[in-house]
């Protein structure tokens, strides 16, 4: 039981933990993350979920629960987020960003390499359906709701303008090109889907090698709202996952994947928004540190609980 749940997390800090030290040698510097993440967001991951779409059941992609449970976990979380922060702050551009931070998973970065060592290829799927929700509804709500409190002009204009950018980057449209594939039984030629695979393969170690890079420039700034930030990213929105895959009846790998991704610390991006808005920087960037380093525990803990049958079929 021990190495099944050690297993996935070890070499998962290593690398990042390689990363980390790259950057606090002045091997890598800042520069060269923003340079890495957009390799991995604009190349190397979607060419991943587009040949993982491609070659996915078509009967898997037509169940609509997986995607209404994840819809709950994920916005859920992000609503109770928010509801906090405006409680605490009474001000709706920290207040969303709170919701940022404690609702969005970091998927792409760490979700990738644990899930295809636990899951294989099939892991993708959840990815896939997390990752289109973040994308056309978190995100361009969050724009909306910060453009909003800035005072910077219509929060129409922005959810329209964050939708059409998200529909144009690669993240989204590869893996709608690999959707179709599966949906009308096309098969990739044997030579772009090599080609796909060997690019995509570097996703899950590069990935944890830059997320260990952003870490090392982050300093570290305790208070009380980052263990808030904390409890609510790493206990919290795991739990609601779980009550809303039990709400729609949902057993199996697909809902235990689900829980294992809302149980991920937050995601790198949220901290790179709140330095855009301008305020919440220390909290949003101290958070994602804390949780990435407490992860290792409270995930392990949900490893546990996979592996003695929670969600199974």
């Amino acid at each position: 039981m021990l190495d099944k749940i050690v297993g996935p997390l070890v070499p998962v800090a290593l690398v990042i933990a390689l990363g980390y030290l790259a950057g606090k040698r002045g091997k890598l510097t800042h520069s060269d993350s923003l340079l890495i993440t957009r390799l991995i967001l604009n190349w190397i991951f979607p060419a991943l979920l587009l040949v993982g779409m491609a070659s996915t059941a078509r009967s898997q992609l037509l169940d609509y629960r997986l995607i209404i449970a994840t819809f709950i976990g994920l916005m859920g979380m992000y609503a109770i987020g928010i509801a906090i922060g405006w409680l605490r702050f009474r001000e709706l551009k920290t207040a969303t960003l709170k919701g940022f931070v404690c609702g969005y998973p970091d998927a792409a970065f760490m979700g990738i390499p644990i899930l295809q060592v636990m899951y294989g290829p099939s892991s993708l799927y959840s990815i896939l359906v997390l990752n289109v929700i973040a994308s056309l509804v978190m995100i361009p709500l969050t724009t909306v709701l910060l453009t909003i409190a800035g005072g910077k002009g219509s929060g129409t204009k922005a959810f329209i303008s964050s939708v059409l950018g998200a529909v144009r980057r690669p993240l989204l449209w590869a893996p709608a090109i690999g959707i179709l594939c599966s949906l009308f039984a096309i098969k990739l030629p044997a030579v772009v889907a090599d080609a796909l695979n060997l690019l995509g393969k570097a996703t899950p170690g590069v990935s944890l090698m830059c997320l260990g890079l952003i870490m090392s420039s982050v300093k570290l700034k305790l208070s009380g709202e980052i263990w808030s930030n904390v409890g609510l990213k790493l206990v919290l929105h795991p739990a609601l996952m779980y009550a809303a895959i039990v709400l729609l009846s949902i057993k199996g790998i697909y809902a235990q994947q689900m829980i294992l991704l809302c149980a991920l610390p937050s995601a790198t991006m949220t901290a790179m928004f709140a330095n855009d808005a301008g305020v919440y920087q220390s909290e949003a960037a101290t958070s994602v540190l804390v949780d990435t380093a407490l992860s290792i525990i409270t995930f392990s803990a949900v490893i546990y609980l996979i592996n003695g049958g929670l969600a199974a079929a």
